[in-house]
């Protein structure tokens, strides 16, 4: 149990020395980080659940007869929109895409946000690598080349800086573009979905 727990404290004392080094850059970068797996977590969490929950439409439409609603989040909310527009009898196509359009929105909810967040990962690491070799050549200017130990400073902000920025930025866009694709498919599938509910309701 004792080595576990020294690297652990090895770790977070280095993550900590990082985020010291790194200088004022690293707040940006971490706080967006941060929101970023957020985003990450909660998308990831709400598409899992809705490829467990979803059902075939005859099982759909059996529970709608029953006036349940059963099935994914996504299915769950076209029903809903099809049983209003039966009581307000104005169910045909363009009425169910109409409404079909706000719940594809809320199935994008986020997705940009977590690729904006990673795209600008670098940028403020990019940042953070301006001001260190600034603080470096302000070294220079002043003590010369010969101060190793006060170059180092400068130095440590540009390389670590662009360091944190690349590592938000690749798992960030490469899951935010891997949600991007389960959003998609969920948005064809619920058009699909759609167009046979209305079938089913007119047969």
């Amino acid at each position: 149990m004792g080595k576990p727990r020294s690297a652990m404290s090895d770790l977070l004392l280095h993550s900590r020395e990082m985020i010291v080094n790194g200088g004022l850059v690293m707040l940006p970068i971490l706080a967006s980080s941060l929101i970023m797996w957020l985003l990450i977590l909660y998308k990831g969490l709400l598409f899992f659940q809705a490829r467990r929950a979803e059902k075939e439409l005859s099982q759909c439409w059996q529970a709608l007869q029953q006036h349940r609603y059963e099935g994914a989040f996504w299915q769950q909310t076209i029903l809903r929109q099809f049983s209003w527009l039966q009581r307000r009898h104005s169910l045909n196509r363009e009425n169910l895409l109409q409404l079909l359009h706000s719940q594809c929105n809320e199935v994008d909810r986020y997705i940009g946000t977590i690729l904006v967040l990673a795209g600008a990962a670098p940028l403020l690491g990019l940042l953070g690598t301006v001001s260190g070799m600034i603080t470096t050549f302000d070294v220079i200017a002043v003590f010369g080349t010969g101060n190793a130990r006060a170059m180092a400073g400068g130095i440590s902000i540009a390389l670590i800086t662009t360091q944190a920025g690349l590592v938000v930025a690749v798992p960030g866009l490469v899951l935010g573009a891997l949600l991007h694709r389960r959003a998609e498919a969920i948005k064809e599938q619920m058009h699909r979905f759609s167009l046979n509910l209305l079938q089913q309701s007119t047969n």
